[in-house]
C-alpha cells in the first residue's frame, strides 16, 4: 500500500495542500481559508484531496501544517490575557525598550502599543548577577505574594523574564514549579527556556511573545489534533517553524513563539530544494498570495537567516529565516489617498469577502480585478476555484480609482499593477542590494497564486535576467515543506574574546549543547546517522551592539581556525555595512546550536508533457497602453524542450503566468518554466 505525506499551508486568503506518494505521485488543491476558525478549512481541503487522489486517508502517514494562528494572535494583539513577573526595579522595560525609532527620518513614528497593560507586570524581590552569582535569593513569601496577585488578576498566561536567568535561571524555574503546582491550569513561559540570552528587552519581548500565543496555539492544535481523527487520518500532526524546521505538535503548544513564521518559511524552503535541483543556485524567492509577498534571499543554495527578526513591530530574537514581509497580494485593496494619489495595499479584502470579482460582498477594487479588467487573468483561469465576475471587478476599480483620478479602466487598472509592483520591487531591494547583494546575479523565483503574473515586471524593474516558475507555484509553501527537517535550535551567551586562547572553553561548551541536542533528536526517534550538527558564532567588534553570525569550520574549533574566522567577519561586516575595522579586537557574544534530525525528502520526477505543446486559443491582454491578442497555453501539456516567445499566457490550476514581447520562454526537465527577460542562451 503506498503511504503519502501531506503538507497543509494556511494562508490570508486560501488554504493550499500538497500530497505526495512514496512512488512520485503528486496532487494539489487550494481551498477558501476561514479565518474564524482556520481548522475548518483544513479539514475541508483533506477530504477533498483525499477524494481527488482515490486514496484511504489511513495511507497518510506524515501531515505537515504551516499555521498563521500565532502569526495573526501578534498582529492583531488577540492572545492570552497575561501577566509578566521581573526583577524588581524592571518592570518597565518592556514599555522603555530601545531608543531605536521605527523609521529613522520620522520623528512621528509610533511604536505599536505594549502586549500587555502596566498593572499585569509583577515584581518579586531576587537578584542574580551577569556571572551567575545570586546576590539576593527569591524568598518564600515573595513566592507566595506573587502567586496570589497573579491568581486575582485573572490571567491564562504568564511570562517569568528575570535579570541575567540566561546564566543561572534557579529562580525562575522555582517560580515555574510554584504556580504550575498552585494554578495549574496557567500556560506559564520562562525566557531560560525559550532564549536564554542576554539583553534584557529583547528577552522579556520574545517571552511576552510566546505567553501570549501560546494558549491559542494549544488550543488550534489540540482541537486539530483531534478532529483529524475524524478524517481517518493515523499521522502524528506536525508544525513549521520560523527556521524552517520542523516540530512536534506538543512541542509547538509549549513554544508557540518558534511557528510564527510558519507558512512563510515553506516558500523558502521550496526555493533552497529548486536551488539544489538545477543550477540556478542564487534565487531571490517572492511569494505573493492573497494578502501578503513574502521575500526571501538565498545565495549559493543556502537560505540567509536571522536572529534579529520581529513580528508587527515586536521583537522576536528566535532564529529564523530572513524573511521580508510585505501588505502585497491578490486581494490588497486599491484606493486614492487625501492628495489624491493613487495608493495599493496594505489593506487586504483577504478571503471573506476578497477582491469585488469574486461576488461575495466585496466593493474594494484589488490587484486581482485589476488583472482581470487587463485580460491577464481571465474567469476560465479559476475555473472549479472561484468564479469570477468582471462587471463587478469593472464597478469597483471605475467607482473608486477611474472616476476619482479621471482614468478609463485600462488606465486605472494599470495605474494599480504599476503601484503595487514598486512596491514589491523596494521591498525585493531590501533583501538585496541593501544586504550587499546584486539582483542582476540572481533568478527570480515567484510563487504564490499571483506572483507569476507579475513577476516579468519585477524582474525587468531589478534588471534579473531569469525568472523561473516551477511547476506548481500557488501551492509553493506548502509543496516546500515537504523538504523539511526537524530542527531544534539551542544558543549560550558567552562574551570573550576571539583569540586561539578560547578555542579549548569554546568547545566544551558547544559539547554541552551538542549533548542536549543529541538527547533531544533520539527522544524523538532519530537514529545517530540521521543526525546533523551545525555550529555557529555571534561576533562583534567590541563595543558594538549587533552582531554577525558566522559558521565554525569542522567538528571543533582549533586556533588555526580563529585568524580564518576574523577574516571572514571583517568581509562580512563590509559587505553588509560599508566597512571594516581589521585592526578592532573581536569578541564572540553568543554561541548557536542548530540541530536536525532528516526526514524522507521529496522525491525529484522528471516531467511529462509536449515539447510542441499547441496554445488553447487566444485572448485579449492590455500591455503597456494597448491591447494584444496573446495565445494562451496550459500548463499541463507543456513538457520539457518546449519553447516559445512572448507575449503569451500560460494557465494552470494554482495561478496564471504572464509572458510580456521579448521574452523567451523554455521548459527544463524538472518541468520548471524559465523565462528569460533578455534573449540568451538556454541551459537545462
Amino acid at each position: 500500500m503506498t503511504r503519502y505525506k501531506l503538507a497543509i499551508d494556511t494562508g490570508g486568503t486560501f488554504t493550499d495542500f500538497c500530497l505526495m506518494g512514496e512512488n512520485g505521485e503528486f496532487h494539489i488543491a487550494k481551498e477558501p481559508s476561514t479565518p474564524a476558525d482556520p481548522s475548518r478549512a483544513v479539514l475541508a481541503g483533506i477530504k477533498n484531496i483525499v477524494q481527488k487522489a482515490g486514496i484511504d486517508p489511513g495511507q497518510i502517514d506524515f501531515i505537515l501544517h504551516g499555521t498563521t494562528v500565532a502569526t495573526n494572535a501578534i498582529l492583531e494583539r488577540k492572545g492570552a490575557r497575561l501577566a509578566l513577573i521581573t526583577t524588581r526595579g524592571f518592570r518597565d522595560i518592556i514599555y522603555i525598550g530601545r531608543q531605536n525609532r521605527p523609521h529613522l527620518y520620522n520623528f512621528w513614528a509610533i511604536k505599536p502599543p505594549p502586549l500587555l497593560p502596566r498593572h499585569l507586570v509583577l515584581e518579586v524581590n531576587e537578584r542574580v548577577l551577569a556571572d551567575g552569582t545570586v546576590q539576593a535569593a527569591l524568598a518564600e513569601k515573595e513566592i507566595q505574594s506573587v502567586i496570589v496577585q497573579v491568581e486575582e488578576s485573572g490571567v491564562e498566561s504568564v511570562a517569568i523574564c528575570l535579570l541575567h536567568s540566561y546564566i543561572n535561571p534557579v529562580h525562575e524555574i522555582t517560580l515555574k514549579n510554584a504556580l504550575k503546582q498552585h494554578l495549574p491550569h496557567l500556560s506559564v513561559t520562562i525566557s531560560s527556556e525559550i532564549l536564554p540570552e542576554f539583553r534584557e528587552y529583547e528577552r522579556t519581548s520574545t517571552t511576552v511573545i510566546n505567553a501570549l500565543v501560546k494558549p491559542l496555539t494549544d488550543k488550534y492544535i489540540r482541537l486539530l489534533e483531534k478532529d483529524l481523527t475524524t478524517t481517518g487520518v493515523k499521522s502524528e500532526l506536525f508544525i513549521m517553524q520560523s527556521n524552517g524546521g520542523v516540530l512536534t505538535a506538543p512541542q509547538a503548544r509549549e513554544q508557540s513563539a518558534r511557528i510564527a513564521l510558519s507558512g512563510p518559511a515553506g516558500g523558502v524552503l521550496a526555493g533552497v530544494y529548486l536551488a539544489g535541483l538545477t543550477a540556478n543556485k542564487n534565487l531571490i524567492t517572492a511569494d505573493m498570495g492573497g494578502t501578503s509577498m513574502d521575500i526571501c534571499l538565498i545565495h549559493n543554495g543556502k537560505s540567509r537567516f536571522t536572529t534579529e527578526g520581529s513580528v508587527g513591530g515586536y521583537p522576536l530574537r528566535l532564529p529564523m529565516l530572513d524573511i521580508h514581509t510585505i501588505g502585497a497580494g491578490g486581494g490588497s485593496i486599491a484606493w486614492v489617498d487625501s492628495g489624491g494619489a493613487l495608493r495599493v495595499g496594505p489593506q487586504s479584502a483577504g478571503s471573506v469577502p476578497g477582491p469585488a470579482c469574486y461576488g461575495l460582498g466585496g466593493e474594494e477594487p484589488t490587484v486581482t480585478d485589476a488583472n482581470l479588467l487587463l485580460g491577464r487573468l481571465d474567469p476560465a483561469d479559476l475555473t472549479g476555484v472561484k468564479t469570477l465576475k468582471p462587471e463587478l471587478a469593472a464597478r469597483a476599480v471605475g467607482e473608486k480609482i477611474g472616476g476619482p483620478l479621471g482614468l478609463t479602466l485600462e488606465e486605472a487598472s494599470e495605474g494599480i499593477i504599476r503601484v503595487v509592483n514598486a512596491n514589491m520591487v523596494r521591498a525585493m531591494r531590501l533583501v538585496s542590494v541593501q544586504k550587499g547583494y546584486d539582483p542582476r546575479d540572481f533568478v527570480l523565483a515567484p510563487f504564490g497564486g499571483a506572483c507569476p503574473l507579475q513577476a516579468v515586471e519585477l524582474a525587468r524593474d531589478l534588471g534579473i535576467p531569469r525568472i523561473m516558475v516551477p511547476p506548481h507555484p500557488g501551492v509553493a509553501s506548502a509543496w516546500g515543506m515537504l523538504s523539511a527537517d526537524v530542527r531544534h535550535d539551542y544558543s549560550l551567551t558567552h562574551i570573550v574574546n576571539l583569540t586561539p586562547a578560547v578555542c579549548a572553553e569554546i568547545n566544551g561548551e558547544f559539547a554541552r549543547l551538542n549533548e542536549q541536542g543529541r538527547e533531544d533528536l533520539a527522544r524523538e526517534g532519530f537514529a545517530e546517522p540521521e543526525m546533523s550538527f551545525s555550529r555557529f558564532l555571534d561576533i562583534r567588534y567590541q563595543g558594538q551592539s549587533y552582531e554577525l553570525t558566522l559558521s565554525i569550520p569542522g567538528n571543533s574549533l582549533i586556533e588555526a581556525d580563529i585568524q580564518i574566522i576574523i577574516r571572514r567577519f571583517h568581509r562580512l561586516h563590509q559587505q553588509n555595512y560599508g566597512y571594516c575595522r581589521e585592526k578592532a579586537p573581536v569578541e564572540i557574544v553568543t554561541l548557536r546550536l542548530t540541530t536536525a534530525g532528516a526526514l524522507p525528502k521529496i522525491s525529484p520526477q522528471l516531467h511529462t508533457g509536449a515539447q510542441e505543446a499547441t496554445a488553447l486559443g487566444t485572448r485579449q491582454v492590455y500591455l503597456s497602453g494597448a491591447y494584444h491578442q496573446v495565445p494562451v497555453y496550459a500548463r499541463q501539456q507543456i513538457g520539457p524542450g518546449w519553447r516559445a516567445a512572448g507575449p503569451a499566457v500560460i494557465t494552470q490550476a494554482d495561478t496564471t503566468t504572464l509572458l510580456w514581447p521579448g521574452d523567451r520562454v523554455y521548459c527544463d526537465r524538472w518541468g520548471n518554466i524559465l523565462i528569460e527577460t533578455k534573449v540568451r542562451q538556454y541551459e537545462d
